[in-house]
């Protein structure tokens, strides 16, 4: 679609508001006064449950729900399982450390 400068202007020109508006983002069960307690007070009038039993999945959980791969097994022998023991941080990390201890 292409359509002249003038038009282009005109259609651009109808997003500014005038002097003294003020946009709103967020109004009614969106906003963020009470906006828990109202969601809640939606849930119960449409008779959704409002209890959160679904608990986080870990990422290696989620991998292999979606790939069927188990990043934890050896990539190897494909038997054992790899656990995190440690999380060592990076060169960068210790750097920034040693600079705090010294100032």
């Amino acid at each position: 679609m292409t359509i002249e400068a003038y038009e282009f202007i005109r259609r651009f020109l109808l997003h500014i508001l005038p002097d003294k508006f003020v946009k709103i983002r967020h109004y009614g069960i969106l906003s963020n006064r009470n906006g828990r307690t109202k969601l809640k007070r939606c849930k119960e009038i449409l008779g959704i449950s409002t209890k959160e039993t679904k608990k986080k999945k870990s990422w290696q959980e989620l991998l292999l729900e979606l790939t069927g791969k188990d990043p934890r097994k050896c990539s190897c022998c494909g038997v054992g399982k790899m656990i995190t023991k440690e999380i060592i941080s990076s060169y960068s990390d210790k750097n920034m450390q040693i600079k705090k201890l010294i100032a």
